[in-house]
């Protein structure tokens, strides 16, 4: 009777574990950097970093979810000094970013600041094709399945669990039968990973809808970006890094 019991009992748990569908997850976010210093030898150019990491986080339930930043200040400084002496302060600002899904209505709303402005980007959440290919990886103990994105022209990979039944994934990433768990863009050149999962029911408040910003449409902010960009001599590059040309200049 008592074994009888016991296996009851682990019954009920392992259902009851499958049902959760709410929970935080926690990701790092790499993004490779390039930077072309007009002027800086060789020695300098080895001391900048070649990746900038910022620790995000998924709140999710089964309708919903907002993904953000963890810390305050994710950004990355540092002084470098080249063997004529020359030196250079390198500072990567990382920009506010907060990302509401609202999975239901298949809506979303985007917080995002961009060269110390702040925009509000409203709009539909973007259908994605996804083609499962045969490997598979285990992540955090969950056993991942590999995916292609198809509608894109960079390459971008993801591995997904169907332990984790909810359709989502760290920022724009979804659509597939269970939570994404890593994203690898173009090689590496942005890597999205998760750190930590924590299934349990949410506090309120843990899931609060962007509002700051000026608000604008996907399009209208893509533009926004490019423009900006071009004005400072830089590219958006695959995988979302961004190419910049930093000129030095004397003082006189």
């Amino acid at each position: 009777m008592k074994k009888l019991f016991s296996v009851c009992l682990m019954a009920i748990f392992i259902v009851s574990l499958s049902a959760q569908t709410s929970g935080v997850i926690q990701f790092t976010e790499g993004v490779k950097l390039q930077m072309d210093i007009q002027g800086a030898d060789a020695e300098m150019m080895k001391k900048i970093p070649q990746m900038h990491t910022v620790n995000k986080t998924l709140v999710f339930n089964a309708k919903e979810s907002v993904y953000k930043n963890v810390d305050k200040n994710n950004d990355l400084e540092m002084n470098s000094e080249g063997d004529n002496g020359s030196q250079m302060k390198f500072v990567v600002k990382t920009p506010e970013s907060t990302l509401y899904n609202d999975r239901q209505n298949k809506k979303m709303i985007h917080s995002q600041e961009f060269f110390g402005k702040h925009f509000l980007i409203k709009g539909d959440i973007k259908k994605q094709t996804w083609k499962i290919a045969g490997e598979s990886k285990t992540l955090l103990d969950y056993v991942c399945q590999k995916a292609v994105l198809q509608d894109t022209a960079n390459a971008v990979v993801a591995w997904f669990t169907t332990r984790l039944p909810a359709n989502l994934g760290p920022g724009n990433y979804s659509g597939l039968p269970g939570a994404i768990l890593m994203v690898d863009m173009d090689n590496g050149s942005r890597v999205f990973t998760a750190s930590k999962i924590e299934l349990r029911d949410l506090k309120e408040g843990e899931i609060v809808l962007p509002t700051k910003g000026k608000e604008v449409t996907a399009d209208e902010f893509e533009k926004i970006k490019k423009e900006k960009m071009a004005e400072m001599g830089g590219t958006i590059g695959k995988g979302g890094n961004m190419k910049v040309v930093i000129r030095q200049t004397e003082d006189h």
